[in-house]
């Protein structure tokens, strides 16, 4: 297979960061709405994508110090987003999961990412959307291929 040369890259790169950013506003205000922040919204995403996911496990994830995954944590258990509770085969570990008010939360920010994009794709033309799910369906099948550096195993993406 060619290559495309840099200068194609590096604007594809940009199209698709711009495309990125887009929705960055909209998620900012649901945030912003709910009184989360970037970090504990990490975990709530994080904690629905694995339930029963230990507080170090997590604070690996997160590429920070238990103390401060626990800081998060906790406030997210104050707020009613997390629950906390024994591993009923190793009861030193704590395990964590969304309550209803937590997954409320995600599907949220989720579901409105999801209108906006919906809006936006009314105004394509099938042939358009077809082109779209294959670049997105090329994008994700890359990112399997190459993923991110600093990335463990289980946490690439997968297609």
């Amino acid at each position: 297979m060619a290559h495309p040369d840099h200068r194609l890259v590096s604007e594809a790169a940009t199209a698709y960061a711009r495309v990125s950013r887009l929705l960055d506003p909209l998620r900012l205000h649901v945030w912003e709405e709910m009184g989360i922040t970037f970090p504990q919204l990490r975990i709530l995403f994080l904690v629905r994508r694995d339930p029963g996911t230990d507080l170090r496990t997590l604070a690996q994830r997160l590429d920070v110090g238990t103390s401060a995954a626990s800081q998060q944590v906790d406030r997210l258990v104050d707020r009613g987003l997390l629950l906390r509770s024994e591993d009923p085969d190793d009861r030193r570990r704590i395990q964590l999961a969304l309550t209803e008010k937590g997954g409320q939360a995600v599907e949220s920010i989720s579901s409105a990412s999801r209108e906006y994009l919906h809006t936006l794709f009314e105004r394509f033309t099938a042939e358009q959307l077809h082109n779209l799910i294959s670049a997105f369906d090329a994008v994700v099948t890359a990112a399997a291929e190459s993923p991110v550096p600093h990335l463990t195993r289980e946490h690439q993406p997968t297609a």
